[in-house]
Protein backbone atom coordinates (compact mmCIF):
# COMPACT_ATOMS: atom_id res chain seq x y z
CA UNK A 1 0.00 0.00 0.00
CA UNK A 2 2.93 2.44 1.28
CA UNK A 3 4.55 1.74 -2.29
CA UNK A 4 1.18 2.56 -4.53
CA UNK A 5 0.79 5.38 -2.62
CA UNK A 6 4.25 6.59 -3.55
CA UNK A 7 3.52 6.10 -6.80
CA UNK A 8 0.85 7.47 -7.24
CA UNK A 9 2.54 10.97 -5.84
CA UNK A 10 5.02 11.11 -7.75
CA UNK A 11 2.19 10.76 -10.31
CA UNK A 12 0.81 13.24 -9.14
CA UNK A 13 3.97 15.57 -9.66
CA UNK A 14 4.94 14.42 -12.55
CA UNK A 15 1.17 15.25 -13.93
CA UNK A 16 1.65 18.89 -12.14
CA UNK A 17 4.98 19.08 -13.80
CA UNK A 18 3.54 18.53 -17.35
CA UNK A 19 0.64 21.10 -17.24
CA UNK A 20 2.76 23.96 -16.09
CA UNK A 21 5.81 22.31 -19.14
CA UNK A 22 2.43 22.67 -21.43
CA UNK A 23 1.36 26.02 -20.14
CA UNK A 24 4.91 27.43 -20.72
CA UNK A 25 5.28 25.94 -24.31
CA UNK A 26 1.65 27.88 -24.88
CA UNK A 27 3.15 31.44 -23.69
CA UNK A 28 0.58 34.60 -23.70
CA UNK A 29 -2.45 33.48 -24.93
CA UNK A 30 -3.10 36.55 -27.47
CA UNK A 31 -2.45 38.05 -30.66
CA UNK A 32 -0.38 41.40 -30.84
CA UNK A 33 0.47 43.69 -33.88
CA UNK A 34 3.25 45.00 -35.31
CA UNK A 35 4.25 46.18 -39.06
CA UNK A 36 7.10 45.56 -41.07
CA UNK A 37 10.03 47.68 -41.35
CA UNK A 38 11.31 46.50 -44.52
CA UNK A 39 9.90 44.97 -47.20
CA UNK A 40 10.18 41.22 -47.76
CA UNK A 41 10.82 39.70 -51.47
CA UNK A 42 8.72 37.26 -53.31
CA UNK A 43 10.28 34.23 -52.89
CA UNK A 44 8.38 31.36 -55.70
CA UNK A 45 8.56 28.27 -54.08
CA UNK A 46 9.86 29.85 -50.97
CA UNK A 47 8.11 27.72 -48.16
CA UNK A 48 10.09 26.40 -45.65
CA UNK A 49 12.99 28.68 -46.51
CA UNK A 50 14.74 30.96 -44.06
CA UNK A 51 15.07 34.75 -43.87
CA UNK A 52 15.80 37.73 -42.01
CA UNK A 53 12.57 39.77 -41.26
CA UNK A 54 12.77 43.38 -39.32
CA UNK A 55 9.80 44.30 -37.70
CA UNK A 56 8.76 47.64 -35.88
CA UNK A 57 8.76 46.29 -32.60
CA UNK A 58 9.58 43.03 -30.70
CA UNK A 59 6.96 43.04 -28.69
CA UNK A 60 5.54 39.34 -27.48
CA UNK A 61 8.00 38.05 -30.04
CA UNK A 62 9.34 35.11 -28.31
CA UNK A 63 11.62 32.11 -29.69
CA UNK A 64 12.75 29.70 -26.68
CA UNK A 65 12.92 25.35 -27.30
CA UNK A 66 9.50 26.29 -25.28
CA UNK A 67 7.72 28.43 -26.84
CA UNK A 68 7.66 29.55 -30.30
CA UNK A 69 6.13 32.82 -32.39
CA UNK A 70 3.90 32.95 -35.45
CA UNK A 71 4.04 35.82 -37.17
CA UNK A 72 0.68 36.63 -39.51
CA UNK A 73 1.36 39.25 -42.78
CA UNK A 74 -0.95 39.08 -46.01
CA UNK A 75 -1.97 35.52 -46.11
CA UNK A 76 1.98 34.15 -45.46
CA UNK A 77 2.47 32.75 -41.98
CA UNK A 78 6.31 32.62 -40.77
CA UNK A 79 7.27 30.75 -37.70
CA UNK A 80 10.18 32.57 -35.74
CA UNK A 81 13.38 30.12 -35.84
CA UNK A 82 14.44 29.46 -32.27
CA UNK A 83 17.23 31.41 -30.22
CA UNK A 84 17.13 33.76 -33.52
CA UNK A 85 15.76 37.01 -30.86
CA UNK A 86 18.82 39.44 -30.92
CA UNK A 87 19.93 41.52 -28.03
CA UNK A 88 19.76 44.60 -30.20
CA UNK A 89 17.41 45.46 -32.71
CA UNK A 90 14.07 43.61 -33.88
CA UNK A 91 15.68 41.78 -37.11
CA UNK A 92 14.68 37.88 -36.64
CA UNK A 93 15.26 34.93 -38.50
CA UNK A 94 11.73 33.21 -39.42
CA UNK A 95 10.87 30.15 -41.64
CA UNK A 96 8.82 31.34 -44.38
CA UNK A 97 5.67 29.82 -45.42
CA UNK A 98 4.78 27.56 -42.51
CA UNK A 99 1.01 26.64 -41.23
CA UNK A 100 -0.12 25.71 -44.92
CA UNK A 101 0.54 28.92 -46.42
CA UNK A 102 3.42 30.44 -49.33
CA UNK A 103 5.50 32.90 -49.25
CA UNK A 104 5.07 35.79 -50.94
CA UNK A 105 5.94 39.72 -51.13
CA UNK A 106 5.51 42.05 -48.90
CA UNK A 107 5.70 45.83 -48.76
CA UNK A 108 7.15 47.40 -46.08
CA UNK A 109 4.59 48.63 -43.50
CA UNK A 110 2.12 45.66 -43.76
CA UNK A 111 0.17 44.66 -40.38
CA UNK A 112 1.63 41.74 -38.82
CA UNK A 113 -0.19 39.76 -36.07
CA UNK A 114 1.84 38.03 -34.00
CA UNK A 115 1.22 35.21 -31.55
CA UNK A 116 1.73 31.54 -30.30
CA UNK A 117 1.47 29.02 -32.91
CA UNK A 118 -1.55 27.07 -31.48
CA UNK A 119 -3.58 30.74 -31.85
CA UNK A 120 -3.55 30.62 -35.76
CA UNK A 121 -6.04 28.52 -36.90
CA UNK A 122 -6.93 25.56 -39.39
CA UNK A 123 -10.80 26.69 -40.53
CA UNK A 124 -14.14 28.86 -40.23
CA UNK A 125 -15.71 30.15 -38.41
CA UNK A 126 -19.94 31.30 -38.38
CA UNK A 127 -23.05 31.00 -36.17
CA UNK A 128 -22.70 32.41 -32.18
CA UNK A 129 -19.06 33.42 -31.12
CA UNK A 130 -20.11 34.12 -27.63
CA UNK A 131 -17.73 31.91 -25.10
CA UNK A 132 -19.98 30.91 -22.45
CA UNK A 133 -23.45 28.36 -22.52
CA UNK A 134 -25.30 31.29 -20.45
CA UNK A 135 -26.08 32.79 -24.12
CA UNK A 136 -24.61 36.17 -22.79
CA UNK A 137 -22.12 38.45 -24.08
CA UNK A 138 -18.98 36.91 -23.06
CA UNK A 139 -16.34 37.70 -25.98
CA UNK A 140 -14.09 34.61 -27.07
CA UNK A 141 -10.19 35.10 -25.44
CA UNK A 142 -8.88 34.97 -28.47
CA UNK A 143 -9.68 37.51 -31.31
CA UNK A 144 -9.34 37.85 -34.40
CA UNK A 145 -9.84 34.22 -34.91
CA UNK A 146 -7.50 33.94 -38.24
CA UNK A 147 -7.81 31.01 -40.77
CA UNK A 148 -4.30 30.55 -42.12
CA UNK A 149 -5.58 28.31 -44.39
CA UNK A 150 -7.22 30.74 -46.70
CA UNK A 151 -6.34 34.16 -45.05
CA UNK A 152 -9.93 34.60 -43.34
CA UNK A 153 -9.73 36.82 -40.36
CA UNK A 154 -12.96 36.93 -38.23
CA UNK A 155 -14.19 38.65 -35.50
CA UNK A 156 -16.93 39.03 -32.78
CA UNK A 157 -18.54 42.02 -31.41
CA UNK A 158 -20.75 42.49 -28.32
CA UNK A 159 -24.39 41.23 -30.55
CA UNK A 160 -22.45 37.52 -30.41
CA UNK A 161 -22.32 36.91 -34.11
CA UNK A 162 -18.88 36.18 -36.08
CA UNK A 163 -18.18 38.10 -39.05
CA UNK A 164 -15.31 37.81 -41.60
CA UNK A 165 -13.79 41.23 -40.74
CA UNK A 166 -10.72 40.92 -43.09
CA UNK A 167 -8.92 39.06 -45.79
CA UNK A 168 -4.99 38.20 -44.62
CA UNK A 169 -3.86 41.13 -42.38
CA UNK A 170 -3.97 43.73 -44.04
CA UNK A 171 -7.66 43.98 -46.10
CA UNK A 172 -11.25 44.65 -45.18
CA UNK A 173 -14.30 41.73 -45.96
CA UNK A 174 -16.39 44.28 -45.85
CA UNK A 175 -19.56 43.54 -48.59
CA UNK A 176 -19.66 47.60 -48.80
CA UNK A 177 -19.41 50.68 -46.59
CA UNK A 178 -22.38 52.55 -45.59
CA UNK A 179 -21.59 56.64 -46.43
CA UNK A 180 -24.61 58.64 -45.27
CA UNK A 181 -23.78 62.50 -44.20
CA UNK A 182 -25.46 66.07 -44.16
CA UNK A 183 -24.02 69.18 -45.40
CA UNK A 184 -23.68 72.47 -43.11
CA UNK A 185 -24.05 72.75 -39.37
CA UNK A 186 -26.59 70.49 -37.16
CA UNK A 187 -28.82 72.76 -35.27
CA UNK A 188 -28.41 73.15 -31.35
CA UNK A 189 -30.06 71.25 -28.84
CA UNK A 190 -32.41 69.06 -31.75
CA UNK A 191 -32.31 66.34 -32.80
CA UNK A 192 -31.57 65.69 -36.99
CA UNK A 193 -30.87 62.72 -38.91
CA UNK A 194 -28.26 62.24 -41.84
CA UNK A 195 -30.65 62.59 -45.01
CA UNK A 196 -27.54 63.24 -47.35
CA UNK A 197 -28.66 66.37 -47.90
CA UNK A 198 -28.55 69.65 -45.39
CA UNK A 199 -28.48 69.03 -41.39
CA UNK A 200 -30.91 71.94 -40.99
CA UNK A 201 -34.31 70.81 -40.20
CA UNK A 202 -33.57 67.54 -41.15
CA UNK A 203 -35.90 66.02 -38.01
CA UNK A 204 -38.03 63.29 -39.96
CA UNK A 205 -35.72 60.84 -41.76
CA UNK A 206 -36.15 60.77 -45.47
CA UNK A 207 -33.47 58.81 -46.30
CA UNK A 208 -32.63 55.38 -45.10
CA UNK A 209 -29.72 52.94 -46.78
CA UNK A 210 -31.26 49.32 -47.69
CA UNK A 211 -28.86 46.49 -46.83
CA UNK A 212 -28.90 44.02 -49.52
CA UNK A 213 -27.62 41.05 -47.63
CA UNK A 214 -27.29 39.07 -44.42
CA UNK A 215 -24.30 40.23 -42.33
CA UNK A 216 -22.76 42.52 -39.84
CA UNK A 217 -22.71 46.15 -39.57
CA UNK A 218 -19.61 47.38 -37.64
CA UNK A 219 -16.95 49.72 -37.41
CA UNK A 220 -18.90 52.98 -37.14
CA UNK A 221 -16.64 56.07 -38.35
CA UNK A 222 -17.95 59.92 -37.53
CA UNK A 223 -15.75 62.72 -39.44
CA UNK A 224 -16.70 65.91 -39.64
CA UNK A 225 -15.50 69.35 -41.56
CA UNK A 226 -15.62 71.65 -38.16
CA UNK A 227 -14.85 70.86 -34.57
CA UNK A 228 -17.90 70.86 -32.54
CA UNK A 229 -18.91 73.07 -29.92
CA UNK A 230 -21.55 70.71 -28.71
CA UNK A 231 -21.63 66.99 -27.71
CA UNK A 232 -23.21 65.30 -30.57
CA UNK A 233 -24.42 61.86 -29.62
CA UNK A 234 -24.54 59.79 -33.07
CA UNK A 235 -26.77 56.67 -33.37
CA UNK A 236 -27.42 53.91 -36.45
CA UNK A 237 -30.56 53.22 -36.56
CA UNK A 238 -32.11 49.81 -37.98
CA UNK A 239 -35.66 49.66 -38.87
CA UNK A 240 -36.56 52.70 -37.13
CA UNK A 241 -35.01 51.31 -33.54
CA UNK A 242 -32.16 52.47 -32.01
CA UNK A 243 -29.12 50.17 -31.72
CA UNK A 244 -25.55 49.83 -30.18
CA UNK A 245 -23.94 51.09 -32.31
CA UNK A 246 -23.21 54.63 -31.41
CA UNK A 247 -20.34 57.29 -30.23
CA UNK A 248 -20.32 60.96 -29.20
CA UNK A 249 -18.22 63.57 -31.48
CA UNK A 250 -17.03 65.34 -27.83
CA UNK A 251 -16.70 69.12 -27.53
CA UNK A 252 -13.58 70.83 -29.53
CA UNK A 253 -13.56 67.36 -31.23
CA UNK A 254 -14.57 66.17 -35.13
CA UNK A 255 -14.37 62.53 -35.19
CA UNK A 256 -15.44 59.68 -32.94
CA UNK A 257 -16.28 55.67 -33.43
CA UNK A 258 -17.92 52.62 -32.50
CA UNK A 259 -15.28 49.43 -33.16
CA UNK A 260 -16.95 47.38 -29.98
CA UNK A 261 -20.45 46.90 -31.53
CA UNK A 262 -21.83 45.17 -34.17
CA UNK A 263 -25.88 44.93 -35.43
CA UNK A 264 -26.69 41.93 -37.53
CA UNK A 265 -28.67 42.47 -40.53
CA UNK A 266 -30.52 40.49 -42.98
CA UNK A 267 -31.63 41.91 -46.43
CA UNK A 268 -34.17 44.82 -46.56
CA UNK A 269 -32.81 46.08 -43.38
CA UNK A 270 -33.37 49.48 -43.49
CA UNK A 271 -30.33 52.16 -41.74
CA UNK A 272 -30.74 55.35 -41.06
CA UNK A 273 -28.27 58.01 -38.74
CA UNK A 274 -29.41 60.39 -36.04
CA UNK A 275 -27.39 63.05 -34.44
CA UNK A 276 -28.73 64.67 -31.28
CA UNK A 277 -26.95 67.85 -30.63
CA UNK A 278 -25.70 69.52 -27.11
CA UNK A 279 -27.48 72.44 -25.55
CA UNK A 280 -24.05 74.42 -24.73
CA UNK A 281 -24.21 76.90 -27.35
CA UNK A 282 -24.23 77.50 -30.85
CA UNK A 283 -23.32 74.43 -33.11
CA UNK A 284 -20.30 74.61 -34.92
CA UNK A 285 -19.74 70.57 -35.87
CA UNK A 286 -20.02 71.17 -39.69
CA UNK A 287 -21.13 68.37 -42.73
CA UNK A 288 -20.92 65.10 -40.17
CA UNK A 289 -20.67 62.02 -42.14
CA UNK A 290 -20.85 58.38 -41.11
CA UNK A 291 -19.11 55.52 -42.32
CA UNK A 292 -20.19 51.70 -41.37
CA UNK A 293 -18.93 48.30 -42.82
CA UNK A 294 -21.33 45.68 -43.86
CA UNK A 295 -19.50 42.15 -43.41
CA UNK A 296 -20.59 39.02 -44.48
CA UNK A 297 -21.24 36.11 -42.17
Amino acid sequence: MTTFKSILAVAVVVALFACASFAQQQGPQTLSTTTLSQAIPNQNGGSGTTFSVTLASLTNVLATVSVGTTLWVDTEAMDVVTNSIPATGTTVLVTRGTHGTKAEGHASGRTVYVGRPNLFQGYDVAGTCWSNAAGTATLPAILPWINATDGFRYDCKADGNWFRSGIGSQGSAAVTALNIFCTGIPAQNVAEYFNDTSCVGATVATYSYTVSTNGELANLQIQGSAVAANANVIVVYKNGVATALTCTVAIAAKTCSDTTHGVATVAGDYIQILDTVGNTTTETFANPSATIGLYGQ
